[in-house]
């Protein structure tokens, strides 16, 4: 169906207006994206799109709208050329022996990030404790460059921690405790294991370090930390070529 609509009032545009706000995507679950890229990455999750003029071959609904409708919909400084809106990815697939675990990383963009950069090393099961940005927040969305539609997110606890531990898997998370095994000298890796990033200040919870049975550090001079998307990135490639 192709349809067009020029009006900022039309109900339609006020609707998908309300899922910029978290609350609504959950209620709904939906989410808008922007820009070509992420509108071909989301593939069977595309529900319908709202763009300037007629996309030849695309095989969902397109609502034909103004540059003023793009731009209230956009949360970009620049508004997209088009915008896609989304069905939230119902993930049912069986869990690998490598999980990556996000503890109370409160920004969007870092959160984003560790989604592309796990999906770039293999790493597909990544899940979120209830101190994370929220999975499908625009800007989380935005910074994943399409890695949402291809990862398994899901949405966790400490208690599903212990539980993996209990299914045989080792927790590692990355600390700079003086205790903490460097990252060059990890030779070996545990076969199954959930390897755990924290918040941005605070580092890894308490409670998840005291569960741990290995804290990992990177090695590194003229500065005491690093950010945490970054730390992810080098632990992560290190970790795929172990």
């Amino acid at each position: 169906m192709i349809k067009t609509i020029q009006s900022l009032n039309n109900e339609f545009i006020k609707y998908l207006n309300s899922l910029k706000n978290t609350s609504e995507i959950k209620k709904e679950d939906r989410f808008l994206i922007e820009g070509e890229h992420l509108i071909k990455e989301a593939g069977e999750f595309l529900d319908c799109v709202l763009t300037l003029k007629e996309i030849p071959d695309l095989k969902v609904d397109q609502f034909i709208v103004n540059e003023s409708i793009l731009k209230k919909l956009s949360n970009g400084k620049s508004p997209a050329r088009i915008i896609g809106v989304v069905n939230i990815p119902k993930n049912e697939k069986e869990v690998g022996k490598h999980i990556v675990f996000l503890n109370n990383i409160q920004d969007p963009g870092n959160v984003g990030t560790i989604f592309r950069t796990s999906l770039a090393f293999d790493f597909f099961d990544v899940y979120c404790d209830k101190g994370c940005a929220y999975k499908y927040s625009p800007k989380v969305v935005q910074s994943s460059q399409g890695s949402i539609f291809k990862l398994n997110i899901k949405d966790s606890s400490l208690e599903e921690l212990k539980k993996l531990k209990e299914a045989g898997f080792a927790i590692v998370s990355t600390t700079l405790s003086e205790k903490s095994i460097k990252l060059n000298d990890l030779t070996e890796l545990p076969e199954k294991y959930v390897l755990v990033f924290g918040n941005e200040g605070q580092g890894v919870d308490k409670e998840i370090l005291d569960l741990s049975n290995i804290h990992l550090k990177i090695e590194m001079g003229n500065i005491d930390s690093l950010n945490v998307a970054i730390s992810a990135g080098i632990i992560l490639h290190a970790f795929k070529n172990k």
